[in-house]
């Protein structure tokens, strides 16, 4: 075999090991494997068909409870389809998400069950902004995360912080910041 041939196998192979492609796709999700139904856990905020585990709040809505469909899911990447409208999308692993691991990110916005008993619980106020996939002053933190989602860890290590740090973009970022009983007083942009 020519040296352009042998050269041609060597980069088909490698590429074929860059992504491992899990079969079925909700293997690649933990706590997933065998669920028939799958929903989304917060709000998402796409940007088109597109959104990254850094959680960018970008001006797409999918509201939490959405019914969806994973197609594929490697290990640094997935798309997923909106059941109701038929719509894909990708979700890719962006290194502001870092120190968490993909797989742990998408369980954190895709489970087997929707949070309709949290989302009951929530106030008028907390409601209304989860509906809007916006964090307002007034919100407890387990709502906020059921209307923008969570920050990137890589600017929030742990929930426990009385701020979290988001991004709209990888420039602009904005703050959101709890009192001492875990409410929100001030979304600072």
């Amino acid at each position: 075999m020519a040296r352009s041939g042998w050269l041609l196998v060597v980069v088909a192979a490698l590429c074929s090991a860059c992504a491992h492609h899990f079969e079925p796709p909700e293997s690649g999700v933990p706590g997933l494997a065998g669920a028939t139904k799958l929903y989304t856990l917060t709000n998402l905020h796409p940007d088109g068909t597109k959104m990254y585990s850094a959680n960018f709040q970008q001006p797409g809505l999918i509201p939490v409870c959405t019914e969806v469909t994973l197609l594929r899911v490697y290990d640094d990447w997935m798309t997923f389809k909106v059941n109701a409208t038929g719509t894909e999308y990708a979700y890719v692993e962006h290194p502001a998400s870092a120190p968490e691991p993909f797989g742990e990110n998408l369980a954190r916005y895709f489970g087997s069950a929707c949070p309709r008993a949290e989302l009951d619980s929530l106030t008028p106020l907390e409601q209304e902004a989860v509906k809007q996939g916006v964090a307002k002053k007034g919100m407890r933190q387990r709502a906020v995360t059921l209307a923008i989602g969570y920050p990137p860890m890589r600017d929030t290590r742990t929930l426990e912080l009385p701020y979290w740090r988001y991004w709209t973009s990888r420039v602009r970022f904005f703050m959101v910041t709890f009192d001492d009983k875990g409410v929100v007083e001030d979304v600072a942009y």
